[in-house]
């Protein structure tokens, strides 16, 4: 009778012995999956997205590039002088797009050494300033094809009437356009630059989109 509850002692011991080890198993695991942090599935798809295999037409690339241009130097200019006067938004499309943006006037950003083919056309936005003739924008590859830039004119509004002059030279020189004194309404005083990084373009495409701008071609 006596070894009979010894043993049960010892199986009831052993029980509670492997009892203690899977709820401390169980304890470990729980502790080492940290459940406040939860997977960020966008951005997890985006990723994805932006790893995906596209292959893209020299058509495309330029279709791209002219969309998300417009799209950058219009929100630049809804409110120019406070673009040019505090960089928040500059910084902020530049995230957005993964792309430089820069100021300048044609001679100022030939300095900059893009190469011959952009310093052909700030050549002729430098031309069409001298003679007084309108300027478009326009979409010019670099040299090795690895860059796109994409440049629009900027001109003078009627934003700039409420500083005082010193103010406006200032933020025109910060930003290296011509000189801001004595400007009117719709004068062309320089150049918004986009530099856009060809494999970026390919990282943030959409190929449906993509396809959708061949379309309208």
């Amino acid at each position: 009778m006596n070894n009979y509850i010894k043993n049960q002692i010892k199986a009831k011991d052993l029980l509670f012995t492997v009892y203690c080890l899977l709820i401390t198993t169980i304890c470990l695991l729980l502790n080492s999956c940290d459940f406040s942090k939860r997977i960020d599935t966008r951005q997890a798809v985006k990723e994805l997205h932006e790893r995906e295999v596209k292959r893209i037409t020299p058509a495309q690339f330029n279709a791209q590039v002219d969309e998300w241009g417009k799209t950058i130097v219009d929100s630049l200019n809804k409110n120019l002088l406070t673009t040019l006067d505090n960089k928040s938004l500059i910084d902020s499309l530049s995230k957005t797009y993964r792309v430089e943006i820069i100021t300048g006037n044609p001679v100022n950003l030939q300095k900059l050494g893009f190469g011959k083919k952009v310093n052909g056309i700030l050549d002729a936005y430098q031309y069409n300033a001298e003679k007084h003739l309108p300027q478009i924008d326009n979409i010019q590859k670099s040299d090795d094809e690895m860059l796109y830039f994409y440049t629009a004119p900027i001109v003078m509004n009627e934003q700039f009437d409420k500083l005082k002059k010193l103010r406006i030279e200032a933020i025109g020189k910060e930003a290296k356009l011509d000189s801001l004194s004595f400007r009117k309404k719709g004068d062309f005083v320089g150049l918004w630059l986009v530099k856009f990084a060809k494999k970026e373009i390919v990282r943030l495409s959409d190929p449906k989109h993509l396809r959708t701008l061949s379309d309208k071609q």
